[in-house]
């Protein structure tokens, strides 16, 4: 926004999601560190965690803020994938793209990467969290083409898959502000600068390795049953209007 961008509604939505979730996620943990103490009126804590929840709701539910956060990956990633289809009908006048494709799709089968890069952009201490981050992005990207080519326009419907995508696009969108606002402190050489450095290389480690898991094991055949799975199970309580299974004590 400071820098005249018009359209940042993606990055308003990943925000959101992340910021609702955080504040309620730390709020959870006062009261329990808290214990008894945190449910008094006395601690204020109590209050904020009632009026932080309905963030999660208000501006747009973050389950249907995730669809929104996935389907606009897929959105550009199709956009990208019909000016290779044009491209193809064409292919002496278009040589260059096409090579330029082909070669993405070898480096990045090969584990090689698409020669992205944020050196020069990240600070050099911020090395190793950055290509984390760069790292995500390939992954992200090859995944997002490939459920794309398998799902077509029927992707709307993958939802269970949706919101690990959605989920991975913002753990990436959070190593990149991180590793922003790291490198800006270490740059500047700030006082808490070397407190933040740990803090953006934590970050990372542990998006990146959520990222993986998340993405990862969308293809696995186990992933797929235990989607499956999800369907019949909750096709059978709408149905039924409720749990499906007795009670356990029988009343």
């Amino acid at each position: 926004m400071d820098r005249g961008a018009s359209d940042f509604q993606i990055e308003a939505a990943i925000s959101k999601v992340f910021g609702s979730e955080a504040a309620w996620n730390v709020s959870d943990e006062c009261i329990q560190t808290m214990g008894g103490m945190g449910f008094m009126k006395e601690s204020g804590v109590e209050q904020v965690m009632r009026d932080l929840r309905i963030f999660r709701i208000f501006e747009g539910t973050n389950d249907i803020l995730r669809l929104f956060i996935a389907l606009y990956g897929f959105q550009n990633a199709g956009n990208q994938l019909r000016g290779l289809q044009q491209a193809i009908k064409n292919p002496f006048g278009n040589a260059g793209l096409l090579v330029s494709e082909a070669g993405k799709r070898v480096r990045r089968r090969a584990g090689l990467g698409t020669g992205i890069t944020l050196k020069g952009v990240v600070h050099p201490n911020l090395e190793s969290s950055s290509e984390q981050a760069v790292q995500a992005i390939d992954l992200f990207a090859g995944v997002i083409e490939n459920q794309l080519l398998k799902h077509g326009k029927k992707v709307v419907e993958e939802q269970f898959m949706l919101k690990q995508i959605a989920d991975s696009a913002i753990d990436i969108y959070a190593m990149v502000v991180v590793l922003s606002r790291a490198s800006r402190a270490l740059e500047q050489g700030q006082a808490t600068a070397q407190h933040e450095k740990v803090l953006c290389e934590t970050w990372c480690m542990e998006a990146y390795k959520r990222i993986t898991q998340n993405l990862t094991s969308l293809p696995s055949s186990t992933t797929q049953q235990i989607f499956k799975n999800f369907r019949v199970i909750s096709k059978a309580m709408v149905e039924k209007g409720g749990v499906v299974s007795p009670y356990t004590l029988g009343f």
